[in-house]
């Protein structure tokens, strides 16, 4: 197993397994390749650092699907919800 960063490509690539020709299946910065029975062999980042980046800047906001699609919990709303519950917890004891 190797894991290998291109600065040249701006590519992260875990390789587990040899690997040939092009990915399988490529989807915005993955890339991944896999064999015949179907055991993944390599994936790729590309764009790694603007990938980080972005990741890293998000980490503190949770999405939510379906109907809190556009809702965002804040570490406040975390700290105010886990007061509650703590309230709660010391009326029942």
């Amino acid at each position: 197993m190797k894991l290998i960063y291109t600065p040249s490509k701006d590519e992260l690539l875990l390789k587990i397994h040899p690997v040939k020709g092009r990915p399988n299946k490529e989807s915005g910065p993955l890339k991944i390749w896999w064999d015949d029975e179907g055991n993944i062999c390599a994936i790729a980042i590309t764009k790694y650092t603007e990938e980080l980046e972005e990741f890293s800047g998000s980490l503190n906001v949770i999405q939510l699907g379906n109907i809190w699609k556009a809702i965002k919990i804040t570490d406040a709303d975390i700290s105010e919800a886990r007061e509650e519950l703590l309230r709660k917890i010391e009326e029942k004891w």
